[in-house]
């Protein structure tokens, strides 16, 4: 019981590391992304990002802090949802777009120790870029999967692969980039103290 207790365990930092960089990646897709795919005329723009950045955050966030990590990734996802209600009316389908969104990253985590590979930090031998880039594309799955299940009622048939592909595609580019700008952070922060 412990273990578990201080697995969840509330740390302040962290909770407003993941809950604030999850908002903000967010209200980037939602300012820039959105409208150059709705300039596009991607039919599916309502329901998918060909640039997901809040996925990268969700990916890096389990990584780095685990467990600590879904509380606030949860309630940063029910934020937004809140926010904006993407799809009319606050349903259960939209409860369960978040708990998907939330879970998707964890339980992706766990499949891959389950293989027996160690991708936590503390092991030097994984080159964790691939890893995680890896784990982002496996979280994608299950969260295209989850979210085209909940939302297939709202999504015309003929997007619904197109839909898929783009939930696939902007999840993964979206870990990409975030990775890539904190790798660059990292290394600009260490420079700049030496």
């Amino acid at each position: 019981m412990n273990s578990l207790i201080q697995k969840f365990s509330f740390d302040r930092r962290i909770f407003f590391t993941v809950f604030l960089s999850y908002c903000f990646c967010f209200f980037l897709v939602t300012l820039i992304i959105t409208p150059v795919q709705t300039v596009l005329n991607l039919p599916q723009t309502a329901y998918a990002s060909l640039v997901f950045l809040p996925h990268g955050i969700r990916v890096l966030s389990i990584w780095l802090f685990q467990a600590r990590a879904v509380i606030p990734l949860f309630l940063a996802h029910l934020f937004i949802y809140m926010l904006f209600w993407r799809f009319g009316e606050p349903t259960l389908a939209n409860l369960g777009l978040v708990l998907v969104g939330t879970f998707c990253a964890p339980i992706a985590f766990v499949l891959v120790r389950a293989t027996g590979i160690d991708i936590s930090t503390k092991n030097a031998n994984v080159v964790h870029w691939r890893s995680i880039l890896l784990i982002g594309f496996l979280a994608s799955i299950i969260n295209s999967i989850g979210n085209s299940l909940l939302l297939s009622p709202t999504i015309d048939p003929s997007l619904h692969l197109i839909t898929v592909t783009t939930y696939l595609i902007g999840d993964t580019i979206g870990v990409f980039i975030v990775l890539i700008t904190l790798l660059f952070s990292l290394r600009f922060l260490r420079l700049a103290k030496s």
